[in-house]
């Protein structure tokens, strides 16, 4: 046997020990991706659809790797929904960001329609200073 062979052969009997998904747990992780990929594709907006498509292949990859935690906890997911709210350089605005992301206001449509529409109604003073 030359060098070349054993090191194909030790390849082949270390691969097994390597960590690695069961075909149905793939299987799994696959579908939810063409299912996530699937609703990103219904997104208007191209840079949405960009970040959805790019969100959708970190989360398939996590999921292999099994790093993805399904089990976040709701107040994590609210840090992260205030801080995206960060953007916004206007203290009106980033408020009123928050606001919805704390769920106020009236919510409407869904993700399998292409997106969910938040909106609050506010009245701001136009003669005061912003």
């Amino acid at each position: 046997m030359n060098t070349l062979q054993r090191m194909g052969l030790s390849l082949v009997l270390s691969f097994p020990l390597a960590p690695a998904l069961a075909a149905g747990d793939r299987a799994v992780v696959d579908a939810q991706y063409q299912t996530d990929r699937q609703a990103c594709m219904v997104l208007s907006d191209p840079d949405a659809r960009k970040d959805c498509l790019r969100d959708a292949g970190a989360a398939r990859q996590e999921a292999l790797r099994g790093t993805h935690d399904p089990a976040v906890d709701a107040a994590q997911l609210e840090r992260n929904a205030i801080a995206r709210c960060e953007v916004h350089k206007d203290k009106i605005d980033r408020a009123l960001c928050v606001q919805m992301a704390l769920g106020e206001g009236k919510v409407s449509g869904s993700v399998e329609g292409g997106g969910v529409i938040r909106q609050i109604e506010v009245e701001i003073d136009t003669d005061a200073p912003r």
